[in-house]
Protein backbone atom coordinates (compact mmCIF):
# COMPACT_ATOMS: atom_id res chain seq x y z
CA UNK A 1 0.00 0.00 0.00
CA UNK A 2 1.43 3.33 -0.74
CA UNK A 3 0.50 4.82 2.48
CA UNK A 4 3.48 2.50 4.03
CA UNK A 5 5.85 4.53 1.78
CA UNK A 6 4.67 8.24 3.10
CA UNK A 7 6.58 7.95 6.19
CA UNK A 8 6.84 11.58 8.43
CA UNK A 9 7.92 10.39 11.23
CA UNK A 10 8.99 13.22 13.84
CA UNK A 11 8.02 15.89 11.26
CA UNK A 12 6.07 18.49 12.49
CA UNK A 13 2.58 19.81 10.77
CA UNK A 14 0.79 22.81 11.12
CA UNK A 15 -2.88 22.46 9.88
CA UNK A 16 -5.37 25.41 9.99
CA UNK A 17 -8.74 24.72 10.02
CA UNK A 18 -8.17 21.13 11.38
CA UNK A 19 -11.65 20.89 14.03
CA UNK A 20 -13.66 18.95 11.11
CA UNK A 21 -13.95 18.14 7.38
CA UNK A 22 -11.22 18.28 5.48
CA UNK A 23 -8.85 20.00 7.68
CA UNK A 24 -9.52 17.23 9.74
CA UNK A 25 -9.09 14.32 7.60
CA UNK A 26 -5.33 16.02 6.40
CA UNK A 27 -4.27 15.93 10.19
CA UNK A 28 -5.57 12.43 10.97
CA UNK A 29 -3.82 11.71 7.66
CA UNK A 30 -0.32 13.25 8.34
CA UNK A 31 -0.79 11.80 12.40
CA UNK A 32 -1.09 8.32 10.82
CA UNK A 33 2.27 8.90 8.87
CA UNK A 34 4.23 10.18 12.24
CA UNK A 35 3.81 13.62 12.25
CA UNK A 36 2.99 15.43 15.23
CA UNK A 37 0.11 18.24 15.03
CA UNK A 38 -0.01 21.91 15.93
CA UNK A 39 -3.91 22.75 15.27
CA UNK A 40 -5.25 26.46 14.78
CA UNK A 41 -8.54 26.75 15.21
CA UNK A 42 -10.81 29.66 16.26
CA UNK A 43 -12.91 26.79 18.24
CA UNK A 44 -11.35 23.35 20.12
CA UNK A 45 -11.01 20.77 18.12
CA UNK A 46 -12.04 17.80 20.88
CA UNK A 47 -12.32 15.20 18.48
CA UNK A 48 -8.96 15.50 16.37
CA UNK A 49 -7.09 16.23 19.66
CA UNK A 50 -8.35 13.09 20.62
CA UNK A 51 -7.92 10.95 17.80
CA UNK A 52 -4.47 12.50 17.48
CA UNK A 53 -3.52 11.47 20.65
CA UNK A 54 -4.53 7.97 20.19
CA UNK A 55 -2.33 7.53 17.35
CA UNK A 56 1.04 8.32 19.97
CA UNK A 57 1.68 11.59 18.62
CA UNK A 58 2.02 15.11 20.10
CA UNK A 59 -0.59 17.62 19.89
CA UNK A 60 -0.56 21.22 20.50
CA UNK A 61 -4.08 23.14 20.65
CA UNK A 62 -3.52 26.72 19.41
CA UNK A 63 -6.61 29.74 19.26
CA UNK A 64 -6.40 32.05 16.63
CA UNK A 65 -8.30 33.71 14.45
CA UNK A 66 -6.15 34.12 11.18
CA UNK A 67 -8.12 37.77 9.79
CA UNK A 68 -5.81 39.02 12.30
CA UNK A 69 -2.27 39.22 10.54
CA UNK A 70 -0.59 39.78 14.13
CA UNK A 71 -1.64 36.17 15.66
CA UNK A 72 0.46 34.27 13.04
CA UNK A 73 3.72 35.01 14.56
CA UNK A 74 2.65 34.03 18.22
CA UNK A 75 1.71 30.55 16.26
CA UNK A 76 5.03 30.14 14.75
CA UNK A 77 6.67 30.89 18.37
CA UNK A 78 4.28 28.49 20.26
CA UNK A 79 5.31 26.05 17.57
CA UNK A 80 8.90 26.40 17.39
CA UNK A 81 8.72 26.51 21.49
CA UNK A 82 6.55 23.29 21.93
CA UNK A 83 8.51 21.18 19.17
CA UNK A 84 11.82 23.41 17.96
CA UNK A 85 10.56 23.02 14.27
CA UNK A 86 8.00 23.43 11.60
CA UNK A 87 8.35 21.26 8.39
CA UNK A 88 4.75 21.41 7.40
CA UNK A 89 2.04 23.98 6.96
CA UNK A 90 -1.41 23.15 5.81
CA UNK A 91 -3.63 25.99 5.56
CA UNK A 92 -7.17 25.08 5.40
CA UNK A 93 -8.89 27.54 7.24
CA UNK A 94 -11.84 28.96 5.70
CA UNK A 95 -12.69 32.39 5.74
CA UNK A 96 -15.36 34.25 5.02
CA UNK A 97 -15.80 37.92 4.08
CA UNK A 98 -18.18 39.86 2.24
CA UNK A 99 -16.40 42.42 1.05
CA UNK A 100 -13.96 43.85 -1.60
CA UNK A 101 -10.49 42.04 -0.71
CA UNK A 102 -9.59 45.96 -1.06
CA UNK A 103 -11.44 47.11 2.00
CA UNK A 104 -10.20 44.26 4.42
CA UNK A 105 -7.58 45.52 6.73
CA UNK A 106 -5.42 44.02 9.06
CA UNK A 107 -6.27 44.21 12.48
Amino acid sequence: MILNSFKLDGKVAIVTGCDIGLGQGMALGLANAGCDIVAVNITEPVETKQKIEKLGRRFLDIRANLMRQKEIAGIIEQTVAAFGQIEILVNNTGITVNKSIIIIAND
